[in-house]
């Protein structure tokens, strides 16, 4: 089979582009044909189906919005992918039609690529999925988080508030622009293309039958993770370790703080390791803090490849996820319990869906950074009940989040889509 693997990268960057490009993989496994389509930047992967891709929003082909150079050219551009943009139709039917796949999974498409994708798809009669990565359907910010706590305002569709609260890249003119993209979107009646929409949590599916879709339309797909081999418990050792992102929204400073609180109680011989891609300017924040309050034994490790997380996981007793946005089922928490190293989470979205208090890792109150202090120091200081946790948190992943599990649910998916 050909399936169609479309997101608006190509290239290593996140959550959504870890699964692409771990369903790639896991596809061609199963000996089907993986065909990308996407927008056409330098860091992009290596593919030859890249003479298909679309162009960048800016000249200067950034990524990411904060980078991009605006020009009249980058601004036009840039508001066709917000609404409809016609150069996206052209050139995803023009590879449909070269390529003659017979499905299509689409990740990542607003405002990069535009919802032309699904209009492509269904003049061709391609059958096809939308994996939803966040929450960007009923939140314009993607994260149902503003100012440092949870917000739910546009969820019942006053999007409104988007505007007024600058809820796309800071910027007033952004979200504008998304807001009246929005309703010309449902005007259009685009996202009525789609027969199933696939969700890794079963968070976000409550989240969007609040938001006022049909509950009926969603179809829970867990993520899934490439467990390494296993591996003695012997080779564990003190070291705690956080994965993921470096930024504010990930709660990293919560991590630090606790960590704090176990130095002024006597626990001096802590090894942290933080590891990922950072935003630098928070992260200068974190080595001031760590300055200042003369803490120890902490280091950042970077943005390690698979190979190197996954040791480092496996080395460490457990690790701490501090995200304080409900998250979608982040890879960090399935990579760290398929190295059999059990997770300490806050007990929101869809993190109880993957942790089991008590059983796989333990689940600390949000934002109580007290109580996460605690539960770092439960786990520290019995060594047996955090060996037997991580050993669930390994079997929890073979059961629920193996890669052959998800190819069989997702054929499955496939052929309900198709008959």
């Amino acid at each position: 089979m050909k399936i169609l693997l479309i997101n608006i990268r190509y290239q290593y960057i996140g959550g959504p582009e870890r699964y692409l490009f771990n369903l790639k993989q896991l596809l061609e496994l199963n000996h089907h044909e993986a065909i990308p389509f996407s927008v056409d930047y330098p860091s992009n992967e290596p593919t030859p189906y890249r003479q298909y891709f679309v162009k960048p929003l800016s000249s200067d082909r950034s990524v990411y919005y904060k980078e991009q150079k605006w020009t009249i050219k980058s601004f036009k551009r840039t508001l066709e992918r917000n609404f409809y943009s016609a150069e996206v139709e052209n050139n995803l039917d023009r590879l449909i039609k070269d390529t003659k796949p017979d499905f299509a999974i689409v990740l990542l498409y607003l405002r990069k690529l535009s919802p032309s994708v699904l209009v492509a798809l269904s003049k061709n009669k391609l059958p096809f999925i939308v994996r939803l990565s966040d929450f960007g359907l009923i939140c314009p910010g993607s994260n149902l988080f503003r100012n440092g706590s949870f917000c739910e305002l546009c969820i019942r569709g006053n999007l409104v508030n988007s505007v007024r609260y600058r809820c796309v890249h800071g910027s007033l003119p952004a979200s504008a622009v998304n807001y009246f993209a929005t309703l010309y979107h449902k005007r259009k009646k685009y996202f009525d293309l789609v027969k199933y929409f696939v969700s890794p949590s079963r968070f976000l599916i409550r989240k969007m039958a609040e938001g006022g879709w049909d509950e009926n339309r969603f179809v829970h797909l867990p993520s899934f993770v490439f467990p390494p081999e296993k591996s003695g418990s012997s080779k564990k050792t003190r070291q705690i370790i956080y994965s993921g992102r470096i930024e504010f929204i990930k709660g990293v400073h919560h991590l630090l703080e606790a960590i704090k609180i176990l130095s002024q109680e006597g626990e001096n011989s802590i090894t942290l390791k933080i590891a990922g891609n950072s935003d630098e300017a928070y992260r200068d924040a974190l080595l001031d803090y760590i300055r200042q309050n003369r803490l120890t034994g902490i280091e950042f490790a970077g943005n390690l490849n698979k190979q190197g997380l996954m040791k480092l996981l496996s080395e460490s007793a457990f690790s701490v996820n501090t995200s304080l946005w409900y998250e979608n089922l982040p890879n960090a928490v399935l990579e760290s319990m398929a190295c059999g190293t059990p997770v300490i989470a806050p007990d929101h979205g869809s993190f109880p869906e993957m942790v089991t208090d008590g059983n796989s890792g333990l689940l600390y109150r949000t934002n109580d950074v007290p109580d996460l202090a605690r539960k770092i120091k439960q786990m520290l200081n019995n060594a047996e009940l955090t060996r037997k946790m991580g050993d669930n948190a390994r079997s929890f992943i073979d059961e629920f989040h193996s890669p052959e599990k998800h190819y069989r649910t997702l054929m499955t998916i496939i052929q309900r889509v198709t008959n």
